[in-house]
């Protein structure tokens, strides 16, 4: 049985991330080859920014367009 998460869902969180205050530039990639994940980002952050902080306020944003037993995956490269 696949996901069944909305599209909207991958879409609004994917506009919040690009939205944080914190991020220069986000890009859609393809995730490493032995990586499942759901979305898979290229994030750039701005100057001085503390990676672990962004990752938290990333999943946070992650859960709350998560179902409870299907969670979206992600994979995240920083750069």
């Amino acid at each position: 049985m696949g996901k069944t998460i909305e599209l909207s869902n991958y879409l609004k969180l994917l506009e919040e991330v690009n939205n944080l205050p914190e991020i220069e530039k986000v890009e859609i990639i393809d995730p490493p080859e032995d990586t499942e994940a759901d979305i898979s980002l290229r994030l750039k952050l701005k100057p001085n920014v503390n990676r672990w902080s962004v990752r938290g306020k990333i999943q946070k944003i992650r859960w709350k367009y998560s179902r409870e037993y299907e969670p979206i995956t992600l994979y995240l490269e920083f750069y």
